[in-house]
């Protein structure tokens, strides 16, 4: 349905020991994160109860989600822009415009395809929001609406991302 750019990525993206790294990467600090949440509103001395419980899940639901708003603004116009960027670098963009795609398998597949491991790190996410609930203070439909918006905003960021990369000439251009 995406066409063959986005089904190459799809195949080609868990093949990339880069892909491993950048996940075992991100959430380790997430839990870093979470450990140093821990740390500020309960500590190690005390022993929590129901209520620091609920307070803690609460402060790092909040944190985590605008952590991850910001980091998603970030690497999604990154990610979006680097990946234009490098095929116009290779000469292979015009080449990709001659082919017989339609235009939206070419720019769904660029813009999902640049996307697609920070999707994994999306939808990776959510069983630590889900363990975040079961300590109480946020619900379901929170969890629900945070992974929403912030797929929206990492699929609004790309689109700006290679917007920009179509714009310039230069990678530098791009990506700065």
């Amino acid at each position: 349905m995406l066409g063959p750019i986005f089904n190459r990525e799809w195949l080609i993206l868990p093949r990339r020991s880069q892909h491993y790294l950048t996940r075992v990467l991100y959430f380790g600090a997430l839990w870093v994160l979470l450990l140093t949440i821990w740390q500020i509103t309960v500590g190690w001395e005390t022993t929590p109860t129901l209520g620091d419980l609920a307070r803690f899940g609460l402060s790092a639901f909040r944190i985590l989600a605008y952590v991850q708003l910001t980091l998603l603004l970030f690497f999604s116009a990154l990610a979006a822009a680097s990946t234009i960027s490098l095929e116009k670098d290779r000469r292979t963009f015009i080449l990709l415009l001659l082919t017989d795609l339609r235009n939206y398998e070419i720019v769904l597949g660029k813009l999902l395809g640049s996307l697609l491991q920070i999707a994994v790190l999306l939808v990776g996410s959510i069983p630590v929001f889900a363990l975040l609930m079961i300590l109480g203070g946020i619900e379901f439909g929170q969890i629900v609406d945070t992974m929403l918006i912030l797929g929206t905003t990492a699929l609004a960021a790309g689109s700006l991302g290679g917007l920009v990369a179509l714009w310039r000439e230069k990678t530098f251009q791009a990506i700065a």
